[in-house]
């Protein structure tokens, strides 16, 4: 059923971001085909889940907010393409149990580590991002490879009168990267600060 209804999810996305938009994609080359992925993203739209679905070529498992499985029909869907709820207003250690396990299986897992839509200066593109704690755990536990995205223009599709003219978006993979830690030693601020330093490069790329 996953399966199923991720294809329609993307099929449609791509559609939208290839038809009524343009989407300008850059080191689509460095995205690793198979094994544990977790997908490190800035967030300045609703827009980005579908887009980044359109047009990385391996399914997604989003980290997705507890609050859109509140609603019966949202939270079928969600869960029908695979999302992980996720609550932002705690440490949500049921959330990163699922997304290590899912790594660990070979999925790819994508995650939004500023925690929202964020737009100012403290944000990824704003130069000084505050990023949530966490995901450096899941990524060391999940034994996976960390690829930074950058997405940008995707607030485009909010004005109607951009629906007639094509925009273009943008997504930016950087160099996929892994988190190490030795053993019986946690230094989770250094690896922290690793992921934040590859999202400015991966800025800095575009």
């Amino acid at each position: 059923m996953v399966n199923v209804l991720y294809r329609m999810f993307r099929g449609l996305s791509a559609l939208l971001f290839r038809v009524i938009f343009r989407t300008r994609i850059a080191g689509r080359e460095r995205v690793p085909a198979t094994g544990g992925l977790l997908l490190v993203s800035n967030h300045i739209s609703f827009v980005d889940p579908p887009l980044l679905a359109a047009v990385l070529p391996r399914p997604i498992h989003f980290l997705t907010m507890v609050e859109i499985f509140r609603h019966p029909v949202l939270a079928k869907l969600a869960r029908g393409i695979g999302c992980i709820p996720v609550d932002r207003a705690k440490v949500d250690h049921s959330a990163a149990r699922e997304a290590i396990r899912r790594l660990r299986a070979g999925h790819c897992i994508g995650i939004f580590p500023e925690g929202g839509i964020r737009l100012t200066n403290e944000s990824v593109l704003g130069g000084r991002p505050i990023l949530r704690t966490g995901l450096e755990t899941i990524a060391v536990l999940g034994q996976a490879v960390v690829l930074p995205v950058i997405v940008r223009d995707t607030r485009k599709p909010y004005r109607w009168q951009n629906w007639f003219c094509r925009p273009t978006m943008s997504v930016t993979f950087g160099q996929p990267f892994c988190l190490w830690r030795p053993a019986h030693q946690r230094d989770d601020a250094a690896l922290h600060a690793v992921v934040r330093d590859e999202l400015l490069k991966t800025v800095a790329l575009d």
